[in-house]
């Protein structure tokens, strides 16, 4: 029995797409791009930019709401702990807690701005870590996200 692989994490040789196109279905009317180009774009399968369309009312938002990090300063705590040097998880507690990722914290503890390695930087969330609007979405924060 093959070993089940979830979709994003399989080879482009192993995904399937539709590639047979219908010029008539109104997606690439009113979107510009087929679903299944985007679907292509964004690494997963054609049926979750339906359900995109289906659940948000565009293709292009990839969550319902965007996270804390996000809301406040228009980055991905992936893209914040890059910046500042520090862990994702470092980021969420200082933003929960202070409400700003830049906030200097508290310099107690043992083990406060120790940094123990970067191995976090190599998981698959990191990697695939995205901002929860495409650029083409209306609302996407141009100004605030250029250069990232």
């Amino acid at each position: 029995m093959a070993k089940y692989t979830e979709y994003k994490n399989r080879r482009t040789t192993d995904k399937v797409y539709t590639e047979r196109q219908h010029p008539n279905t109104g997606f690439k009317d009113k979107w510009g791009i087929h679903a299944t180009d985007l679907a292509k774009q964004e690494n997963v399968s054609t049926e979750s930019i339906h359900m995109r369309v289906m659940n948000y009312g565009t293709p292009f938002q990839r969550r319902k709401n965007p996270t804390m990090c996000e809301r406040v300063h228009n980055k991905t705590e992936v893209e914040l702990a890059i910046e500042l040097g520090m862990h994702p998880q470092s980021i969420r507690v200082k933003v929960r807690k202070y409400g700003d990722a830049y906030h200097p914290g508290e310099k107690t503890g043992p083990n406060k701005g120790v940094v123990f390695g970067n191995d976090w930087k190599d998981t698959n969330k990191a990697k695939n870590n995205r901002f929860w609007l495409m650029p083409e979405h209306e609302n996407y924060p141009h100004e605030a996200r250029k250069g990232l």
